[in-house]
């Protein structure tokens, strides 16, 4: 539980900006950073589903069949959610670049104005 609760400790920097909302452009940037960091969870997530259940394909299930059926059907739902998450990741990253026309942030430049000029 302690794990858990650091872990969402540490990410809220990551949901919580102290910007300003300007115009659509800044909530659909917002939005995509908030879904690709969701998104990036849950390619983590499918991954260790994925190894775990090969090791234990491998190693637990070596002795019972039914355990390495088991095993292999956790891996083959594990691939299946890895390409659906894919997929939608993708289908997401061509209607961002279909519909958003300013994907770049915005760059700030320091203004320099020149020294008030005594008479």
């Amino acid at each position: 539980m302690k794990k858990i609760i650091t872990i969402i400790a540490l990410s809220i920097p990551t949901f919580v900006g102290a910007q300003t909302i300007n115009n659509i452009n800044d909530v659909t940037r917002k939005a995509t950073d908030i879904g690709n960091t969701f998104i990036q969870i849950l390619i983590a997530f499918a991954v260790i589903w994925i190894i775990f259940n090969v090791v234990r394909f491998l190693i637990v299930g070596a002795d019972s069949e039914d355990k390495r059926k088991q095993a292999r059907d956790a891996i083959l739902y594990g691939v299946i959610g890895l390409f659906v998450i894919l997929s939608i990741w993708g289908l997401v990253k061509i209607l961002t670049n279909t519909f958003v026309t300013d994907t770049t942030p915005p760059v700030v430049t320091p203004r320099i104005t020149p020294p008030a000029i005594i008479r």
